[in-house]
């Protein structure tokens, strides 16, 4: 594999558009040899040719490897190599390949349609050595740091970065001595250094860092990067930093739109940063957290604010919201509509998360579903009417009035 692919990939498609022109470049002309031969190569690099269709003629196993890349990029689905295929290759994107993605991501979605028995025969059946901690407190190390930004403040990030997996699962991290061991250890290393030759840093763009599943415990990243703790300019290495924290833990990419596991770099805003599917990816291995929540909260959202946060500073503003925070306990339940919304039930109260990745206030449950119980157990949608259907186990009829309802269809 040659380390520069995606630098080369980059020159070749800027000479193309420069020549043709970008709305005279046609899929057909994107045939060039030497363009085709590095899109190979970046397939190849990035997990989307699979052993099982090694038999198929190799042009059927290129046009399946683009339909894939397209689905987990979030592009039409044509199997074509098109401008808008080759552009999103060349952009900047974390060096861990995006293998299973599609199967992993699947299984999140039916998991929230299961009973707790049925995800628990799940966990097992799809579990697999070495791709999560069996422990919860994990100490971590900051090897090196870019020589650009002050160590401080890239051991805050690196701090903030943690607590982020922290507030939404049941793990807990500590910064260990420098003279002791650790569970996960972040460099910072220029080029080809040692563990792969796929794995070499190609300077700035292309793969910024890269990471190992546990319990390897290891997380690298591009010394020739502009790092920055700005979220205007430079590549923001604390969203680096907490997607490869990420793949630390067992997570693979997700095709979530807007999820911080997603493949490629996401710029730092005031939006959340994990999405639905990144908290539900670390609670299947890890669990729900357990009653307690230190990092600030924005309203309704998940910590995202990382340039206002000083865990020193007691006198910082906290927003306040009414009613509870989702992000800070356990949930009673969720499910996903059919335009891909996600529901969040806790209490009295719910949360609507659109399919972009914006979380609401917490609403109360009587406003939309009226005469709806709270502390809900389970709740569905019909893929076919888009009715939704509670469900809750009474404990005793006593207290429902002699009725103990288990089906609420709303």
């Amino acid at each position: 594999m040659v380390p520069g692919v995606s630098l080369l990939l980059r020159a070749l498609l800027l000479l193309l558009l420069l020549l043709w022109g970008c709305r005279d470049a046609q899929p057909a002309r994107l045939g060039h040899p030497e363009l085709r031969q590095e899109a190979e190569a970046f397939l190849e690099k990035y997990g989307y040719f699979s052993e099982q269709g090694s038999k198929a003629p190799a042009s059927t196993q290129f046009r399946n490897a683009i339909r894939e890349f397209q689905w987990v990029s979030q592009l039409p689905i044509s199997g074509v190599l098109d401008q808008a295929t080759l552009r999103q290759m060349t952009l900047p994107r974390c060096g861990v390949a995006d293998t299973d993605s599609h199967a992993a991501w699947a299984k999140r979605i039916s998991a929230l349609f299961a009973g707790p028995g049925a995800k628990m025969r799940r966990k097992k059946r799809f579990a697999r050595p070495g791709n999560k901690w069996y422990k919860q407190h994990l100490s971590y190390r900051l090897v090196n740091w870019p020589e650009r930004l002050p160590e401080p403040a890239v051991r805050g990030a690196v701090r903030a970065a943690f607590q982020l997996w922290s507030n939404v699962s049941a793990l807990e991290f500590w910064e260990a001595p420098a003279t002791g061991p650790a569970d996960i250890r972040l460099t910072f290393f220029q080029g080809d250094h040692n563990d792969g030759l796929a794995n070499a840093f190609d300077g700035p763009g292309g793969a910024l860092a890269h990471a190992f599943l546990p319990r390897r415990g290891e997380a690298h990243f591009d010394r020739d990067e502009r790092w920055s703790l700005s979220r205007r300019r430079g590549r923001n290495l604390f969203v680096v930093l907490a997607h490869e924290i990420g793949h630390t833990l067992g997570l693979a990419h997700s095709p979530a739109p807007r999820a911080l596991m997603a493949p490629y770099y996401k710029k730092l805003g005031r939006d959340a940063l994990l999405s639905w599917d990144d908290v539900l990816a670390v609670q299947s291995l890890y669990g729900k957290p357990l009653g307690r929540s230190v990092a600030t909260q924005l309203p309704g959202k998940l910590f995202t604010d990382f340039e206002a946060w000083d865990p020193h500073n007691s006198r910082r503003i906290r927003p306040e919201t009414r009613g509870p925070k989702y992000c800070h306990s356990s949930f009673d339940a969720i499910t996903v509509d059919r335009q891909w919304r996600l529901y969040i039930f806790k209490g009295s109260y719910f949360w609507e998360v659109t399919a972009d990745g914006n979380v609401s206030e917490p609403r109360p449950l009587q406003k939309r579903w009226p005469g709806l119980p709270p502390d809900i157990e389970a709740a569905a949608v019909s893929l076919e009417d888009g009715d939704f259907y509670f469900f809750k186990v009474c404990r005793s009829a006593e207290k429902s009035g002699g009725v103990c309802p288990g089906i609420l269809a709303v």
